[in-house]
């Protein structure tokens, strides 16, 4: 019974081996006849006719009706096909929502401050820092009394402004919403009488006081063209004047107020106050709209405004007076 199972395992073994060895046999023919073939079609490659392919190549025409296209070559016309630029289309617009809003960054130390300090006259000393608003416009507002300057270059300005009220508040605003508040306590203002007009633009108003019977031109006389300082006060004889607003911006607020220190005045008498203007070709024949007001013994009084049509431009050069606009200060014995 042994000797019979061994000889089983010998034909079964015998059998594997030949099975092995006829596999290897037919992948070696198999190769042999695919080199063979490729050999074959490469001496035709070079022997053959060549002729036109379905896709515009020229190739030699191999068994089977088989082709083999004829590259392009470095040289002549291939060259040309091999250089062709390939365009690629880019979309110019980004789509809408794919990429979040650019915010404004803060402008970090850029906040505009103000300060007021009450100064000798009853006056508002006016203190603005605004460096990121160099060389722009600012508009200024104190009870009513409005005017635009333009910041000097290094963002710093400076101004006195004529209080109007004891407790006196001045607000700072810009074009771009910015803003900036102070607030000052004036205790001497019941001293003083004051006469303030008001306009927009190059109308060319012009406030004057002619103090005690003065004529133009006379010492006694202030306006623009001599408006003398808070020095003036001294010993209480004459008032002074000051222009606030840029003449240079077409369109600004411009202002000018009167000062006399009535309470402390060593003088009687009356100051004859005017509203004039000259005829220029900036405002001739367009309307002119003037406002003011008076102060007296520190309280607001007399308010009025004006409307008219100035003459046509062959009056240039000529003054015109408005008159019932502002009235005469009266200074009594104290």
């Amino acid at each position: 019974m042994r000797d019979l199972k061994n000889v089983s395992r010998r034909y079964a073994l015998s059998f594997a081996t030949a099975s092995l060895a006829i596999c290897i046999g037919f992948v070696m023919q198999t190769s042999e006849a695919a080199i063979l073939v490729i050999d074959e079609d490469a001496e035709r490659y070079n022997s053959t006719e060549h002729v036109p392919t379905p896709n515009g190549f020229v190739g030699p025409q191999l068994s089977g009706g088989r082709v083999i296209p004829n590259l392009p070559s470095d040289h002549g016309h291939g060259a040309a096909l091999v250089q062709e630029p390939v365009l690629i289309a880019v979309a110019d617009d980004i789509p809408v929502g794919l990429l979040p809003a650019e915010e404004t960054s803060p402008r970090l130390g850029c906040a505009p401050v103000l300060s007021a300090e009450t100064a000798a006259g009853a006056l508002i000393d006016v203190r603005l820092s605004a460096t990121c608003h160099a060389n722009n416009t600012v508009l200024l507002e104190h009870e009513g009394l409005v005017f635009h300057m333009k910041m000097p270059p290094e963002g710093m300005l400076r101004v006195q402004v004529p209080a109007l009220s004891e407790a006196a508040v001045v607000k700072a605003s810009f074009a771009d919403g910015d803003t900036a508040q102070a607030s000052t306590v004036v205790d001497s203002l019941a001293f003083y009488d004051r006469v303030v007009i008001s306009w927009r633009g190059q109308s060319g108003a012009e406030l004057h006081a002619r103090e005690f019977d003065a004529q133009y031109g006379e010492a006694g006389h202030v306006w623009r063209g001599q408006p003398r300082d808070v020095g003036a006060l001294v010993g209480g004889t004459g008032g002074f004047l000051i222009t606030l607003g840029d003449s240079e911006l077409s369109i600004a607020a411009q202002a000018e107020v009167y000062t006399f220190p009535t309470g402390i005045s060593q003088r009687v008498g009356n100051v004859e106050v005017s509203v004039e203007t000259e005829v220029t070709k900036t405002n001739c024949d367009r309307a002119l709209s003037v406002q003011s007001n008076a102060l007296r013994q520190g309280q607001l009084k007399d308010q009025h405004e004006v409307t008219m049509q100035m003459p046509d431009c062959s009056a240039i050069g000529e003054f015109l007076v408005l008159k019932n606009l502002v009235e005469d200060l009266t200074i009594a014995q104290n």
